[in-house]
């Protein structure tokens, strides 16, 4: 595995093949992507990082899964911003969750039409951030992942300080700096331990949202009137 820098934690509400996705294509290299959803993430995590998807209870209650479990693990290995990512030449349009468009001639981004996933205007702000700059829209590539999904992995109690992590962690996202945490020994041996299990992977295609609810939409203002 990579040399690694930091670990980021959070809870996935959906887990449907868009965030994280990583499908397996005949032909082509295994790939885990997370181009949408959890933005304080992708604008942040570098190289060498690692992620940690776990359980919610909304999923526990909903679908079943195992409570304080790892959905995923991945290792990023690089990192492109959105013009890349959702360009017309951009070799990842077969991917589900290269949802948008960016036009070059102007420099807008916009959904593709091609999936629901996503598809309604509010979650652009959020998935990709303003024009010009779109901070929101880095991708995040991991080449060194293990999906498990509905089969998500129980964190061992033997790594109890995890298990209390994992328990009290809500919305958001938690980091742990790899510069003597006392969580560092654990988060490498439940990377060692997840790394000797076979990965599965998500859907080539997503007919659904894929992570947490609509974004709030912002009041229209009311039309002024003479």
């Amino acid at each position: 595995m990579s040399q690694r820098r930091r670990t980021y934690l959070y809870k996935l509400t959906s887990d449907r093949g868009g965030a994280p996705s990583a499908p397996q294509f005949p032909g082509k290299p295994d790939l885990l992507t997370l181009s949408i959803c959890k933005p304080a993430i992708r604008r942040t995590a570098q190289v060498g990082d690692r992620i940690l998807g776990l359980t919610s209870r909304a999923l526990a209650l909903s679908e079943g899964y195992p409570e304080n479990a790892v959905i995923y693990a991945a290792i990023v290995g690089d990192a492109i911003d959105a013009r890349e990512y959702y360009g017309s030449r951009s070799p990842f349009r077969h991917r589900p969750d290269c949802i948008y468009a960016f036009h070059r001639l102007n420099g807008t981004i916009e959904h593709s039409g091609k999936t629901p996933l996503h598809a309604d205007p509010a979650y652009l702000s959020r998935d990709i951030g303003a024009y010009p700059y779109y901070k929101n829209g880095r991708t995040l590539l991991a080449t060194e992942f293990r999906y498990f999904g509905s089969e998500a992995v129980r964190i061992p109690e033997r790594l109890h300080g995890l298990m209390q992590l994992s328990e009290a962690l809500g919305q958001g996202h938690r980091v742990i700096e790899h510069d003597g945490h006392p969580l560092e020994r654990e988060v490498d041996a439940l990377f060692k331990m997840l790394w000797k299990l076979p990965t599965r992977y998500t859907p080539a295609v997503v007919h659904e949202e894929a992570a947490g609810h609509t974004p709030k939409k912002r009041p229209v203002p009311a039309a002024v009137t003479s």
